[in-house]
């Protein structure tokens, strides 16, 4: 029993040592690779701090005053760290607002998926699209071979921007809605793109829509590229002033500093908030799961769903939602139409 005892000890003080840690340096500012990855584990942050908290009460065997001052510093990382994701949990005020009914000429549905240049299960992302019926179809990630095997899709979606490649930032836009003022940017470096679209309505409404896949903080790669895209992204959303979607594999999640600035300046609204975290990354690992795939809508769009769907090899969960227009382009009436 006292060996146990001295082992949850020496447990608590490693897992207080790592949480806090892990929470110091979320706080760093700066685009280190080092210290922004450190935005994404927050709920695994959350509840580390809670146990070790728990622990350090129960177990911890030092002086009295260090350990009030390890308990302290554990109930202040799990409030932070709880600070900064509670706006995801499903009884927390919605940021986006449901729509009060689904209208075939207002509205659509979005299929946004990172399929993983590597994994060659085509066959079951080509019945997962036909399974949902998306009338939009976002597709980060593929190369040559995914666009031999997507080629099917062409038929139900004779809207299209390609571009694939083999370097995991490829991206193919499909769309049964018209597109106009189509674009393949390269914003920030040249073998990363975007696309951009004008997205038309049955109901002779239209939005605009931006497909991103930035790259992620890792090793040799800060973030500086990756919140320039997203920032720049926000500011041509604002300039516009039009209805707009914003969506893809961003590599950040919604409670980051850049994403937090993004939604400041674009004006945009994120479906999660009071929702739930739908995460998507990794879907190999449950323990370490974030909502790195994302879409951002402006008020002119109401929300009707979101899903996440079932995994079919890749390293991403898909998401698929449905947005219906409630505002006439030219009017900006707050009413629903």
């Amino acid at each position: 029993m006292k060996n146990r005892s001295k082992v949850l000890s020496w447990a608590s003080l490693l897992l207080s040592g790592l949480s806090l840690l892990a929470t110091l340096l979320s706080l760093v500012p700066g685009p280190q690779w080092w210290v922004r990855v450190f935005d994404y584990p927050r709920t695994q942050v959350a509840v580390a701090s809670l146990v070790a908290f728990v622990l350090s009460v129960v177990f911890l065997e030092v002086r009295p005053r260090l350990k009030l001052s390890l308990v302290l510093l554990l109930a202040a990382s799990f409030l932070y760290q709880a600070s900064k994701i509670i706006v995801y949990m499903p009884l927390y005020v919605k940021q986006a607002l449901d729509s009060d009914r689904a209208t075939e000429q207002r509205s659509f549905s979005l299929l946004v998926s990172n399929v993983l240049m590597d994994n060659r299960r085509a066959g079951d992302f080509l019945e997962l699209v036909r399974r949902h019926n998306p009338d939009i179809l976002l597709i980060n990630e593929p190369d040559d071979w995914w666009e031999r095997q997507l080629q099917p899709l062409g038929e139900a979606y004779p809207y299209s921007i390609k571009h694939p490649l083999g370097n995991t930032y490829g991206m193919i836009l499909y769309s049964r809605l018209p597109l106009r003022e189509q674009e393949l940017n390269f914003l920030v470096e040249p073998d990363v793109p975007s696309v951009f679209a004008e997205v038309m309505l049955p109901s002779g409404d239209n939005f605009d829509f931006y497909g991103l896949h930035p790259r992620p903080p890792k090793p040799g790669t800060d973030t500086y590229e990756r919140d320039a895209e997203i920032l720049l992204v926000g500011r041509r959303v604002r300039e516009r002033g039009r209805p707009a979607v914003v969506a893809g594999d961003l590599n950040d999640v919604a409670w980051s500093r850049t994403s937090e600035l993004f939604q400041r300046y674009s004006g945009l609204l994120d479906p999660r908030q009071g929702r739930g975290m739908y995460n998507t990354f990794n879907a190999k690992v449950p323990l370490l799961r974030y909502p790195l795939d994302h879409v951002f809508f402006s008020d002119d769009f109401g929300f009707i769903w979101m899903e996440r769907l079932d995994s079919f090899g890749s390293d991403h969960f898909p998401i698929l939602i449905s947005l219906r227009i409630m505002r006439r382009i030219g009017h900006r009436e707050t009413k629903l139409i």
